[in-house]
């Protein structure tokens, strides 16, 4: 199935940040601002100069591919950065199978590939956007400095409890 940037990307609207980013701050400070959101919940924020940096929740990083929101948008279009960055074919084969998104969702793997999982449609699925980004930065987190191959017998979620971030986030977007 083809699909367009309307199907690549997440709507940041009436999405708050702070909240958002909340497990994310031991990589990303506030002063980062939102450029786009894409459909496999990955982030690419704007710094203080203007820079576009790429938070690759899946790999656990904050990378800069831009120097500018213009150069970004060049890049963006084209083929080799839009299959790493949007996964084109992936949301495609989901979509195909009839896995898509509602508002406030991304796709998020049920087993991530932190922790073994495989980028496959099987083990992905439809997330709150709210839930994604607390459990990957909390993964991201606690296994950030362990060397590749080490063996994680269990990873422990903070904070306030993931059922109350899904309700804020769906208060939010519906007015309640």
């Amino acid at each position: 199935m083809k699909v367009g940037w309307n199907e690549l990307t997440v709507s940041p609207d009436g999405i708050d940040i702070d909240e958002l980013l909340s497990d994310w701050r031991w990589l990303v400070d506030d002063s980062y601002s939102p450029v786009v959101i894409t459909a496999m919940g990955d982030l690419f924020l704007r710094d203080a100069e203007g820079q576009i940096h790429w938070l690759d929740t899946m790999e656990g990083q904050l990378t800069r591919v831009a120097a500018s929101a213009a150069n970004f948008k060049k890049l963006m279009q084209q083929p080799e950065h839009a299959q790493e960055w949007f996964m084109p074919q992936l949301v495609g084969d989901l979509m195909t199978l009839g896995i898509c998104l509602d508002e406030g969702e991304v796709y998020s793997c049920e087993h991530p590939p932190a922790l073994g999982g495989e980028l496959v449609p099987e083990n992905i699925e439809p997330c709150n956007i709210y839930m994604h980004m607390s459990l990957q930065g909390q993964i991201h987190e606690q296994i950030k400095d362990l060397p590749p191959g080490t063996e994680i017998s269990g990873i422990t979620m903070k904070g306030p409890s993931l059922m109350d971030r899904i309700r804020h986030s769906f208060s939010s977007l519906f007015g309640r």
